[in-house]
């Protein structure tokens, strides 16, 4: 398996907003993370703040997010490329 990028510098890289999970991102993390949870480990690992939004509505909106530390989240994710099986990096 290849992981293409530009630079490895910026895998794992974050918006100036570093939220994972909601409504929508959320469902989309949860498909991701059928594919070994790699997102959600560390998610778990580099998490400041953890809440369920929604809370007061139904179950169908709610849905659990997370703040994360950009920069540990970014280096975590670098040194999870780097070691894990089967995956070439290229540049």
């Amino acid at each position: 398996t290849v992981l293409l990028t530009q630079s490895f510098d910026t895998v794992g890289e974050m918006s100036c907003n570093p939220s994972m999970g909601g409504v929508g991102k959320g469902t989309l993390m949860r498909e991701i993370d059928a594919l070994d949870g790699v997102i959600a480990r560390l998610v778990d690992r580099c998490g400041i703040q953890f809440r369920v939004l929604n809370r007061s509505k139904g179950p169908a909106v709610q849905a659990p997010r997370a703040q994360v530390d950009r920069d540990l989240y970014k280096a975590a994710m670098q040194a999870e490329m780097a070691a894990y099986p089967n995956i070439d990096v290229v540049e």
